[in-house]
């Protein structure tokens, strides 16, 4: 088995244990499925921003880079507000609309999916360039998915999405934003990341640890009953994030090429890729946060991963291997 096999067949054995793991602690009422809202808060507010950080500050940032964040977030705010326009085709609850908006429009781009894929791919480049799309992913999550799940919620009605926005960046789950500034200010003054870090692999030690309790907390609210109930939610899903997210990304990357800044090369690869990949884990950890339908963003997440793994990503391997 070559290095990469293996540690792929280690990435999704850690996953599927640790999903099977929250679901059996669950069924065997050793915990109940409400404590995957702390785990997920968690997760979503120390243990991806403290991973962002390390992660960002060891990339090599330039000028001319800056179009695959910014391109990303574009693409991503595109796709939440088409998804929640598209939401009512499937249900007519809000809170059900507003969790479809947000797992249409945010892809698992990160180490849990879309990085790794490029690393399978493409090695430490494809890995680097991964981080410099999710650049900008903390704050499209806090200027951007918190409002909108407060708003879906119920949480708020009359407030307006710029209220609700400021309102996001004094929340204290917002911290990871003014983290992950300051490796993106680290790594662009070239500051030097202690040496430790690499040594003592710092970067994988916490992917292995935040990654199993993400999936953990999404075992726990994983309940199977809910999956043919919910098989146009998962059609209408796999349909935004593999067909028109995909286009949208197309589109996009090469709407660049009319620009000074075109993506291309690699950068291309990464930008498309990463457009399709299936809805995220953080999509899961903000649904969990503000109560929007956490249990159904468990089974939407498992559902279209699977989906993503057996059908979408085979021709990935196939066009960009």
């Amino acid at each position: 088995m070559s290095d990469l096999a293996f540690k792929f067949a280690i990435t999704a054995a850690v996953v599927v244990c640790a999903t099977a793991g929250g679901y059996l602690c669950r069924k065997l009422d050793l915990l109940e499925d409400r404590a995957a809202e702390r785990i997920m808060t968690f997760v979503g507010v120390f243990g991806y921003p403290l991973v962002a950080f390390l992660s960002v500050w060891g990339t090599p940032l330039r000028g001319s880079d800056a179009i695959l964040p910014v391109m990303a977030a574009a693409h991503a705010v595109a796709m939440i507000f088409v998804s929640l326009a598209l939401a009512p085709w499937v249900t007519a609850d809000r809170r059900e609309q507003g969790l479809l908006g947000l797992a249409g429009g945010v892809g698992n781009n990160g180490f849990t999916m879309g990085a790794f894929v490029l690393y399978l791919l493409y090695g430490e480049p494809g890995m680097g360039l991964a981080n410099i799309y999710i650049l900008l992913f903390m704050a499209l999550m806090t200027l951007v998915m918190y409002p909108l799940a407060r708003r879906y919620a119920g949480v708020t009605h009359s407030e307006s999405l710029g209220v609700l926005m400021r309102r996001s960046l004094l929340d204290w789950r917002s911290m990871g934003l003014p983290v992950v500034a300051a490796a993106i200010l680290l790594s662009a003054l070239s500051v030097p990341r202690p040496e430790q870090i690499v040594r003592w692999r710092l970067v994988d030690s916490l992917v292995y640890t935040v990654t199993p309790l993400a999936f953990f907390g999404i075992g726990l609210r994983l309940h199977f009953s809910r999956v043919l109930p919910m098989w146009r939610s998962h059609l209408w899903l796999a349909a935004v994030r593999f067909g028109l997210c995909a286009a949208a990304g197309l589109g996009l990357a090469w709407l660049t090429w009319l620009t000074p800044w075109p993506i291309k090369d690699l950068r291309w690869n990464v930008f498309v890729i990463e457009a399709f990949v299936p809805t995220s884990v953080t999509t899961v950890a903000v649904a969990n946060m503000f109560d929007l339908r956490p249990r159904e963003a468990s089974v939407l997440f498992v559902v279209n991963t699977a989906l993503y793994l057996v059908f979408v990503l085979p021709v990935i391997l196939w066009l960009f291997g």
